[in-house]
């Protein structure tokens, strides 16, 4: 019963899935959407029940609340649990779709270049497509790339119809482009080699482009990084030191609590920040 229930809820929910769908199989999951959409709704029926008795339990047993009020506190711990569980089903596929986009386009430029290499030696898109599988080593992109081979050798496709369907499931913009483009050159005039020297090219550009932003973002954190890690702290902990010494405090507070504090978490929380900062600079390198 309850089975026939979820694949109703799963059916009914891909009808109005839109464009979210779309994004769930650019994201290169390996199961079905509605396999997906069964799989989270299942986990949920499974895990609201546990969340609304140890909600109960708490509020009731360890906080000593009455009942009706536990009841009113549990329901809105279901109503924000019930969010934040439909915000990860919505956001996994987001995200695993952005991080394949990142890492296609990180190596994309060489990639086409060699490519245009390759086409330029009069090979048929098939063996060029083969030979830069074969050298690839962005996982990402490969993968991309063996599903081509995949529908045109085993499926049975022409190569129009699958590069159309590689343009369209694509996570990288970049890449959707290109096999977009392909198979324009390859319907009109056949010149793979004019149309992907062109694509290396550009996309050249935006990586020297790319790099330079990177340069001067990173400039602009280590200087960030010099004045809050370094000058930052030595000024606040001179200060707090004539405060103590002078027999004050600041909000109530010793200066030498905040001293410590700042010590032991705001300097260590900092630094770990500025990193995060600079692994998202440096993942689109």
């Amino acid at each position: 019963m309850s089975q026939s229930l979820i694949q109703r809820l799963v059916k009914r929910l891909r009808e109005g899935a839109g464009v979210f769908e779309e994004i769930y199989y650019t994201a290169g999951f390996d199961e079905p959407f509605e396999a997906y959409v069964g799989k989270w709704l299942l986990y949920y029926t499974a895990s609201t029940p546990i969340v609304a008795v140890l909600s109960m339990v708490l509020h009731t047993e360890v906080l000593k609340y009455p009942w009706y009020f536990s009841a009113v506190l549990t329901l809105i711990v279901l109503v924000v649990y019930t969010l934040l569980f439909l915000f990860l089903a919505l956001y996994n596929p987001v995200y695993k779709r952005y991080s394949r986009s990142v890492s296609i386009e990180s190596r994309l430029p060489y990639t086409i270049a060699y490519f245009a290499a390759l086409a330029a030696s009069g090979m048929s898109l098939e063996d060029i497509v083969e030979r830069v599988v074969e050298v690839e080593e962005v996982k990402t992109t490969r993968r991309e790339l063996e599903l081509f081979l995949t529908e045109v050798r085993l499926l049975g496709l022409d190569i129009l119809t699958a590069l159309e369907r590689r343009s369209r499931m694509s996570p990288s913009i970049i890449l959707s482009l290109f096999f977009s483009g392909l198979r324009d050159a390859y319907i009109t005039a056949g010149n793979l080699y004019e149309y992907s020297a062109f694509m290396a090219r550009r996309l050249l550009e935006m990586k020297r482009y790319e790099l330079r932003r990177i340069v001067n973002s990173i400039s602009m954190v280590a200087e960030m990084y010099v004045t809050l890690m370094v000058a930052a702290p030595l000024m606040f902990v001179v200060m707090l030191a004539v405060i103590g010494m002078m027999g004050g405090d600041v909000g109530g507070l010793p200066p030498q609590f905040i001293i410590a504090l700042m010590l032991v978490v705001g300097i260590p929380a900092s630094a770990a920040a500025t990193l995060v900062v600079l692994d998202g600079i440096l993942s689109r390198v």
